[in-house]
This record gives structure tokens, C-alpha cells and sequence, in this order.
């Protein structure tokens, strides 16, 4: 629950973008921050250089992440782990000896971060538009987004053409000049676009036939978000990196990371990594996360995700008798709805309705916190009960029927 300063009552539906998983106020979160200010508020991961809390959330994600990635890289967000990871494959592929291997590949509709390397790869033309032209040497193919599949297409007729789309790019390309690919398990700002299963092993096999990386963006899909520690264990992928930040901490402190396999690792045991970041393994933010991993593990909010996940969407379904409503979609506690200005053609809303929907939901007690122009995203804390899911899909159900009459 959030309250403003008149002292009204919200329900947080969207966890403030996706971050707070474990909720708000966690008591051994602050206290255990304040004890490691007291001990040691700041210290550099610069030159060699560790600090205690760094090292153990660093041994703590090696135990937890996918595929037995082996090494972990601090930053301060999402946007720079991304941006570290983009480096990483880089300068990994210099040190083999392969310097044409520069370019990056990921989706449109994508998002991977704001900063000037993340921007590039983000696949959202209303973040680029006022910043083009980005960094060269970035490409990008079609979505998994079945609701508007770009070929016309359903699952499974389809035969997961999207993906085929990255061969088809690599050889154009040259399969010698493509570094990385980058893909979000499940694409959030697009609206919780959920692959079909046979698509990320489609991915996969491309990239390793090609030699090339696979970066998978967990910055919003993991610590339980999608019902899964890692949404990549929902897909069976096997990540050469990964990035973190969001729900890492919970919120509690800024904090992001890049995990990394144990190829890559062995690169760089004698030669520099030429990047760094002031704040990367920040001692308190580390505090933070180990308490954070801790709770959600104690609590077991992982697998009530996936079961409240399952309700989540059952409920949302009852919206679609709305005219408005082309798509519900998601997975655990990471879902969204889609307007549509006609539901037999999917011809897209152009008004911002999203945002009328999101103040009628504030007005009633319903933070939902980002809206577009068509979409609404539902992602509250794990520790969300079923009483106030059921008002956060009546809360929606007014506001819906409510926009429905002022168009």
C-alpha cells in the first residue's frame, strides 16, 4: 500500500515500474542498510578493490543464476547493465582475436535502457525519435508479438517466423561482424509479450551455430516477477550474460549487475575490463539485495507468483467483454492489457487512452504508474493478496467502462 500526503489509500498495481516485488517498508531491509552504513557506507570495486557485502551477493547470484553463470559485474541500474554487457561482448570477442564482431542485434518494440548504448539497442521509436542518430552498428528484427505478428500470421501455423527472422538478418549481416544478440525473456514495455516456448530455442540455436552471444535482459523478468527466480529458467535458456537491476533490491537502493559465463570470465582473468562505475557493488545497495533475495526465498514469494499470477489473468480475462480491450496477456505477476479501436481489425487507439484509464484507477485507489497510449501494466508486489487483486480488476472494470463512454 502507498499513501499520499493527505493520508489516502493506494494499492500499488505496477510495484512503481516493476521494482518493488517484495512491497513496500520491509523493516529488516532499512535496519540491516543502516547497520552496513555504520560499518562501512561506500567502497570502491576499482583496481582490484572488493568490499564485503559485494562479494557475498556476488557468490549469492552465482548460486542462483541459470546455466551456472560464474561472474557478476556491479552497476548502479538497468540501463548501465546493459550497457556493460553490450561492452563486455565486445571486448570479449577483441580479445579473441575477432574485432569484426561489433554489431548488436535485438527487437523492435524492445526496451533496454535510455543511456546511449542501451537507447541503441531499445526497439521503442518514441525513445529514440529525439535522439537519433543513436550508435551505429545496431539492427533490429521482429517481435514475438503474436497479437500483431508482422507476417500475418497465428501460432503455431506460424512456425515461429520471428525467429527466424535472426538468421536470415546474421547472414545478411555476416555472421563474422554480429557480436550479440539481446532479448528480453518476456518484452515488458511492449506489454508483457509472452514467446511462445519453441522461440527462444530457436534463438538460441542461432546464436550458437553463429557463434554469437546471447545477453538476456532480466532487468524486469526476474526475482520472481514472471513466476520464475530467472524468466530464463521458464525458457530453458542458456545465457552467455544477463542482466539485473529492478527488483534486485527491491527497490531498497539503486543496483544493477551483468552475470556472466564462465567462457567470458576466463577471457578477462588477465586483461583488463576497460569500463567502470563509481557506484557498481555499492556496499549498503549489496546489503540490500542479499536481505531482498532473502525475503523472497523465506517467504516463498516466487512460486505465490506463479499461482497468483494464474488468478491475476483469470480475472483480467473478464475484462475482454469490453469493446475496447484486443489483448490480455502475461505470465506470474507480469500481465497487461492492449486497446484496440476495433477489436475485428486490432486497428490501434491513437487518443491517449491508457492514461485516462490510469487517473480514473488513481482516483479510486489504484496506482498504476505508467501508462501508454494503448496499454495498462499490471504488475503488483508478490506479496499481493486476492482481495486486492479483485479490486484492482473492479477498479479497472469502472475505468475501462468509464472510457468507453467519453470516446
Amino acid at each position: 500500500m502507498l499513501y499520499d500526503f493527505k493520508g489516502k489509500e493506494y494499492i500499488d498495481a505496477h510495484s512503481i515500474l516493476w521494482v518493488a516485488n517484495i512491497g513496500h517498508g520491509r523493516k529488516e531491509i532499512a535496519l540491516s542498510c543502516q547497520e552496513q552504513m555504520e560499518k562501512l557506507a561506500y567502497g570502491s570495486l576499482f583496481g582490484g578493490y572488493f568490499n564485503e557485502p559485494a562479494i557475498k551477493l556476488a557468490l549469492k547470484l552465482k548460486e542462483i543464476a541459470p546455466a551456472k553463470l560464474q561472474g557478476v559485474f556491479f552497476t548502479s541500474g538497468g540501463s548501465e547493465a546493459v550497457e556493460s554487457a553490450i561492452k563486455i561482448a565486445r571486448q570479449y570477442h577483441q580479445r579473441k582475436g575477432q574485432l569484426s564482431r561489433v554489431k548488436i542485434i535485438s527487437r523492435r518494440e524492445s526496451y533496454h535502457g535510455v543511456t546511449w548504448g542501451a537507447l541503441s539497442a531499445t526497439g521503442l521509436r518514441i525513445y529514440r525519435t529525439p535522439f537519433e542518430p543513436l550508435v551505429p552498428g545496431f539492427l533490429h528484427i521482429s517481435p514475438p508479438y503474436c497479437y500483431r505478428c508482422d507476417f500475418g500470421k497465428t501460432y503455431p501455423e506460424c512456425k515461429i517466423e520471428c525467429a527466424e527472422t535472426l538468421e536470415q538478418l546474421i547472414r545478411y549481416e555476416g555472421p563474422k561482424t554480429i557480436a550479440a544478440f539481446i532479448g528480453e525473456p518476456v518484452m515488458s514495455a511492449a506489454g508483457a509479450l509472452v514467446a511462445p516456448l519453441e522461440y527462444w530455442n530457436k534463438i538460441q540455436e542461432i546464436c550458437r551455430n553463429y557463434g554469437i552471444l546471447l545477453i538476456i535482459d532480466e532487468v524486469i523478468n526476474a526475482f520472481g516477477r514472471c513466476g520464475y527466480m530467472f524468466a530464463s529458467n521458464h525458457y530453458k535458456i542458456k545465457p552467455d550474460l544477463i542482466t539485473l537491476a529492478k527488483a534486485l533490491t527491491g527497490g531498497y537502493a539503486p543496483m544493477g549487475a551483468v552475470l556472466i559465463n564462465k567462457e567470458i570470465m576466463e577471457c578477462f582473468q588477465d586483461w583488463m575490463f576497460v569500463h567502470g562505475l563509481t557506484f557498481g557493488g555499492h556496499p549498503v545497495s549489496a546489503i540490500a539485495a542479499l536481505k531482498n533475495i532473502e525475503v523472497l526465498e523465506k517467504e516463498k514469494l516466487i512460486s505465490k507468483a506463479k499461482d497468483l499470477g494464474k488468478y491475476l489473468l483469470e480475472g483480467l480475462e473478464n475484462l475482454k467483454k469490453h469493446k475496447i480491450i484486443g489483448d490480455i496477456r502475461g505470465i506470474g505477476m507480469h500481465t497487461a492489457i492492449e486497446y484496440v479501436k476495433d477489436k475485428k481489425t486490432k486497428e490501434k487507439i491513437k487518443t491517449n487512452l491508457a492514461a485516462k484509464i490510469e487517473e480514473s484507477a488513481w482516483k479510486k485507489g489504484i496506482y498504476l504508474c505508467r501508462a501508454s497510449i494503448d496499454k495498462t501494466y499490471i504488475a503488483p508486489p508478490l506479496i499481493i493478496t486476492k482481495e486486492q487483486i479483485n479490486k484492482i480488476i473492479d477498479v479497472l472494470d469502472e475505468s475501462i467502462e468509464k472510457a468507453v463512454k467519453d470516446i
